[in-house]
């Protein structure tokens, strides 16, 4: 099982802005390329990532004109090598606690990058072989406030608690999602900044899987949205939990 390689699944495309990028600018090279990350190069040399959760924070820490892609950076990259096997990402996934790893290639420079929805994806056989239902590896704990809540107040809560998202809910039923990719790349684009109500950055309405859902269905669904949470319900709607890729990595990394 997971047997694949990472030069298999990696992007080899990476996004590159330079050192002193402003975030907002860091943002828009987000939105633009669809990405949760970026590296950061000066003179043809990687020397950090930016991701969304540590533009996240870094947002949260210094106002964004004030701030560039060298603050906001991981340095240096964690990464793998090309023939890196897809178990061993995962766990250095967990490890460092973050979506993306750089890939190196036997020089040692980098050949492309591999996130936990890439890895997810090359692991979705492995699940249905498995017949791994949602309940079995979703977070029971959910992040739930009401939408008048200031973006800023709501990124807080996600680094605070390290998760990746937040639901709004009615009656127990979600009605709208927000994600730490929502606050960090289109939270600078809120008339007021992260001080505006979060409600202009929620996701509605928001799609939902059953507790006994086969996880292999929930990666290809998730991969095709281009999502990385989905709440889980009982029969009648009301929250359960919620599964990420950062629940189906931990599955995985597991595995030998």
């Amino acid at each position: 099982m997971f047997s694949r390689t990472v030069s298999e699944i990696a992007d080899r495309r990476p996004v590159h802005v330079a050192p002193d990028t402003p975030l907002a600018d860091v943002a828009r090279a987000m939105a633009a390329h669809g990405r949760g990350c970026v590296f950061v190069r000066e003179n043809e040399a990687v020397s950090g990532m930016v991701t969304e959760g540590s533009l996240l924070r870094c947002l949260l820490g210094a106002p964004a004109a004030e701030a560039t892609a060298s603050r906001a950076m991981l340095a240096p990259p964690p990464g793998i090598a090309l023939g890196g096997i897809v178990p061993h990402a995962c766990r250095i996934l967990r490890e460092k606690s973050v979506k993306h790893l750089a890939v190196y290639d036997t020089a040692g420079l980098l050949a492309g990058v591999v996130s936990d929805m890439d890895l997810a994806a090359a692991l979705s056989l492995d699940f249905m072989m498995e017949n791994t239902t949602c309940q079995t590896i979703m977070t029971k704990s959910v992040l739930a406030g009401p939408p008048e809540m200031t973006a800023r107040a709501v990124a807080q809560a996600l680094v605070e608690r390290r998760v990746g998202c937040m639901l709004t809910l009615q009656e127990g039923r979600p009605t709208g999602i927000v994600t730490e990719w929502d606050l960090a790349v289109k939270g600078l684009g809120l008339p007021d900044g992260l001080d505006g109500a979060v409600a202009g950055l929620l996701s509605s309405p928001v799609t939902c899987v059953p507790m006994t859902g086969m996880v292999y269905k929930v990666i290809l669904h998730l991969r095709q949205k281009g999502v990385r949470h989905v709440p889980v319900v009982d029969d009648s709607g009301r929250i359960q939990g919620i599964l990420t890729f950062t629940d189906i990595i931990r599955r995985a990394s597991g595995f030998a």
